[in-house]
């Protein structure tokens, strides 16, 4: 920790010292805000809370970007990025002076090459995302509206060691491809997970468009001795009307081992008709589809955001065939003070059911919350 705390005052001195300089950039987020909720996790534990909460309408962070220009359209840019949670000043992840991005990157005319750590593509996050044009709502505001509820889940957003290429853009066309090694130490071992990810975007008019693979060769542990690689692919994209801009989002994967659905780490604890917890911790086979609507209108000089999403997954391998359906519908609306500071509110809920046998347990919960985003 004392380590940490160093590490990031000498960059914050550092950024300083740099700003004059137009290549280096101190930059960051600061999001808190109070929500309301009630949960039923459908094992018969039922929660209201009323509770600050922190990082609902963008994601708190603190970071430094900078870049040097070689001339002949080469650049040399980097990205040390860290996150905190600004309800206890405490970092997001424990140890990691720069846990959501660090990055070098070699910009020429042929497109971009960065190595370090950095987000999988598949999030709306870092600086290679690829979906973050696909849903109003993004990975959510607070708990509303995340594609992550119902997509297949990855066994991380982040990863240690990846390479990533973008490539220049071609008449609204670009390629970006990303692998990660691995844990550090672990590299190109059959005991880390190692990413890799392939996509293509478009953009021509009033269209975006996105269609991305990613696959996990998942990390062989005590519990799963020959683990199946998780895959997923995701199309979709959003388009410009004159009033309003219309989202799409379409997914199938194949070989996760867990979901975002509402209360599914409960579902993990306490197992299902004959399904035992143990099993369910061991699952590697979970197969489904997911589609997301949405939309985004101007109201007021703001924006109303609107989305439902919903997921069917399966999997045989368990005893017992094991069903999973869920979904979210989220109502939300963001409001700028100024060119830095954005006021948002959001409700709405989240529910799913689980079913195996003539055994099913129905989880749900809502949600409401009202806060401030300031950037810097």
């Amino acid at each position: 920790m004392k380590k940490l705390t160093l590490a990031l005052l000498s960059v914050l001195a550092f950024g300083s010292a740099a700003a004059a300089q137009d290549s280096v950039t101190v930059y960051g987020r600061i999001d808190l805000g109070v929500g309301i909720s009630r949960i039923n996790d459908g094992f018969g534990s039922k929660e209201n809370n009323a509770q600050m909460v922190t990082g609902a309408g963008t994601s708190n962070r603190i970071g430094i970007k900078g870049e040097e220009d070689l001339g002949s359209g080469y650049k040399i840019k980097f990205v040390l990025e860290n996150g905190f949670d600004a309800d206890t000043g405490a970092e997001a992840t424990e140890g990691l002076a720069f846990s959501r991005e660090a990055t070098l990157q070699i910009v020429s005319p042929f497109g971009t090459l960065a190595a370090g750590r950095s987000s999988i593509l598949g999030t709306d996050g870092g600086s290679f995302n690829m979906l973050g044009n696909v849903n109003p709502f993004g990975t959510g505001i607070w708990e509303l509206g995340n594609q992550n509820i119902v997509y297949g889940k990855m066994p991380a957003s982040r990863f240690d060691n990846a390479f990533t290429y973008r490539s220049p853009e071609y008449r609204g066309l670009q390629l970006t491809t990303e692998y990660s090694m691995g844990e550090e130490g672990k590299e190109n071992r059959s005991t880390s997970n190692h990413y890799f990810g392939l996509g293509v975007t478009w953009k021509g008019g009033p269209a975006e468009t996105v269609v991305l693979f990613e696959r996990v060769n998942e990390a062989l542990t005590t519990e799963k001795r020959s683990p199946k690689d998780m895959w997923r692919i995701t199309a979709g994209g959003n388009w410009k009307f004159s009033a309003a801009t219309a989202y799409l989002s379409l997914q199938y994967f194949k070989n996760a081992d867990a979901l975002g659905t509402a209360s599914y780490s409960a579902l993990k604890d306490n197992g299902i008709g004959s399904i035992t917890s143990a099993q369910m911790k061991k699952l590697d086979g979970l197969e489904g589809e997911n589609i997301i609507l949405g939309f985004s209108t101007p109201v007021m000089g703001g924006k109303v955001l609107g989305a439902v999403g919903y997921i069917h997954a399966k999997t045989d391998e368990l005893s017992k065939k094991l069903k999973a359906d869920g979904g979210f519908i989220a109502l939300g609306y963001q409001y700028p003070f100024s060119r830095t500071t954005r006021l948002y509110s959001a409700i709405g809920a989240s529910a799913a059911k689980y079913k195996s046998g003539d055994q099913s347990v129905k989880p749900r919960g809502f949600y409401g919350t009202l806060g401030l985003s300031h950037y810097f």
